[in-house]
C-alpha cells in the first residue's frame, strides 16, 4: 500500500533537507521575466509600432496568466512539503501534493499549448502556414485532447489517486510517471517542429546571407523551450526509478514552470525586433558625441539611420521661387523665411501660391540643409561663367552644393 512509502528511510539520509526554497526562487525569477518580455512585446506593438493587438499577442497573454497559475501550483506544493524527502512527511501532506499535481498537469498542459498557438499565429502573420504548420497545430491539438482523455482515468474511481495516502480502496489504471514521460517526448517533437517552420520561408526572403542568418537565429532562439523540454525529461525518468515522490517530483514541478516561461519568452523575441533597432539607434547616435565638440567644420556629417529615413514621419512643403533669393518653408500654415530672405520677401512668398512645390521629411526623420542661389544681374558678364555656393550643416546634416552657368545672351 501506499501508506508502506513512509516507513524505513534510506539509512544516512537527512530528512530535514529541502530544496523548496530555491525551486520558488527559480520559478518566481522566471516568471518575472517572462513577465517583462511580454510587458515589452506590448510597448513594441502598441507605442513603437503603432498596431492594433493580434491572434499572437492575445494567446501570449493567455498564457503568461496560466504560467501564473503554474507558479502558484509550484509555491502552493512546496507549502505542502513538495522538495522535501517523503519519510518526512505524511499522508496528509501527500494528499494535498497529489491534488495539487492534478490539477497542475491540466495547467501545465494549457500553458505550453496556448504557447505554442501563439507562435503560430505569430508565423501565419508574417509567413502564413503551410502543410506542416498546420500538422503543428493538429499535433498541438492532439496533445492538449489527450491530456484530458487521459487525466480523469489515472485510478477507478478517480478519489482513489489522492485518497490512496489514506489506504482507500482502488484501482490504479495509468501509471502516472510512464505517462508523463511518454506526454513529455511527445511535447518535445512539438517543440523541434514548430522551431523548423520559419527556417524554409526565411531562406526564400530576397536578402542577403548575413540578413537571413541573423533572422534565422532569432527564430532558432526559441531552441531554449527544447533544452527545457528535455530536462524535463530527465527529471521525470527520475521519478519514474524512485521511492522518494515528493523529492523527486518537486524537479518535475519547477521544470514544469521553467519550460511555459522559457517559452514565453522565446515567442516575444521575434516581436522585440523594432524595439531592439531602436535601442541600438538611439545608443548609436549618442556615441559620438563626445567627439562632436573637437569636430571641425569640415569633419563629415554624422551618417542617418536607414531605418528611420524610411519610416513614417510627418512631412512639410518647401516653397521655391525663382525671383527670390533663399528658400521658403511653409510648415503648420505658416512661413518660415530662409536665412537670406527678409522684408518684403515675406510678404510675396506669404501670397504667391504659383511657386513649384517639393516635400522632404520632418527635422524629426533627417536633416537636411539646402541653400537655393540665383544668378544676381549685376553678376559676371562674360558668357559661360560658372559660380557655386556650399550650403552649411551641422553635424547631423547633409552637405549640398548647387553649381550652375548663365550666359549673356541666353539671359537676355
Amino acid at each position: 500500500m501506499a501508506i508502506d512509502y513512509f516507513a524505513n528511510p534510506p539509512p544516512g539520509l537527512d530528512l530535514m533537507e529541502s530544496r523548496t526554497a530555491t525551486n520558488n526562487a527559480i520559478g518566481i525569477v522566471l516568471f518575472i521575466l517572462s513577465l517583462i518580455f511580454v510587458l515589452l512585446r506590448l510597448f513594441t506593438r502598441l507605442r513603437l509600432k503603432h498596431e492594433p493587438l493580434g491572434l499572437d499577442d492575445y494567446l501570449m497573454f493567455f498564457a503568461l496568466g496560466l504560467n501564473a497559475a503554474n507558479l502558484a501550483c509550484c509555491i502552493a506544493g512546496g507549502f505542502f512539503g513538495l522538495g522535501k524527502h517523503i519519510w518526512s512527511l505524511g499522508p496528509y501532506e501527500m494528499r494535498k501534493i497529489t491534488i495539487i499535481t492534478f490539477i497542475y498537469v491540466y495547467i501545465y498542459s494549457w500553458s505550453v499549448c496556448v504557447i505554442k498557438f501563439s507562435i503560430l499565429a505569430l508565423y501565419r502573420r508574417i509567413f502564413g502556414l503551410n502543410w506542416f504548420g498546420w500538422f503543428c497545430v493538429a499535433l498541438t491539438s492532439v496533445y492538449l485532447l489527450t491530456n484530458h482523455i487521459v487525466l480523469p482515468l489515472y485510478t477507478r474511481p478517480l478519489s482513489f489517486y489522492w485518497e490512496q495516502w489514506y489506504g482507500a480502496k482502488g484501482v490504479i489504471l495509468v501509471n502516472e510517471a510512464n505517462f508523463y514521460l511518454g506526454i513529455g517526448i511527445a511535447n518535445l517533437f512539438g517543440d523541434v517542429c514548430i522551431l523548423v517552420i520559419p527556417i524554409s520561408s526565411v531562406l526564400k526572403l530576397q536578402m542577403g546571407r548575413t540578413q537571413k542568418v541573423a533572422i534565422c537565429f532569432v527564430f532558432l532562439l526559441g531552441s531554449f523551450v527544447c533544452f527545457a523540454s528535455l530536462y524535463r525529461i530527465i527529471t521525470i525518468t527520475h521519478l519514474v526509478r524512485t521511492t522518494d515522490i515528493s523529492w523527486a517530483k518537486s524537479d518535475v514541478f519547477i521544470w514544469s514552470s521553467v519550460e511555459p516561461s522559457i517559452g514565453i519568452i522565446s515567442g516575444c523575441l521575434p516581436t522585440l525586433r523594432p524595439l531592439m533597432v531602436r535601442i541600438l539607434a538611439v545608443f548609436s547616435k549618442r556615441l559620438p558625441t563626445s567627439h562632436k565638440s573637437s569636430a571641425n567644420n569640415d569633419s563629415k556629417p554624422y551618417p542617418l539611420n536607414p531605418i528611420e529615413t524610411i519610416s513614417k514621419k510627418r512631412t512639410r512643403k518647401v516653397i521655391k521661387t525663382d525671383d527670390l533669393e533663399g528658400t521658403l518653408i511653409e510648415e503648420d500654415g505658416d512661413v518660415v523665411v530662409g536665412e537670406r530672405s527678409r522684408g518684403k520677401l515675406w510678404m510675396k512668398a506669404r501670397h504667391n501660391h504659383d511657386h513649384s512645390k517639393s516635400w522632404r521629411p520632418d527635422e524629426d526623420e533627417m536633416c537636411l540643409t539646402t541653400t537655393t542661389v540665383h544668378g544676381s544681374d549685376k553678376g559676371d558678364t562674360q558668357g559661360g561663367s560658372e559660380n557655386s555656393f556650399s550650403g552649411k550643416s551641422d553635424a547631423r546634416g547633409i552637405t549640398m552644393t548647387k553649381k550652375f552657368e548663365w550666359d549673356d545672351e541666353k539671359r537676355s
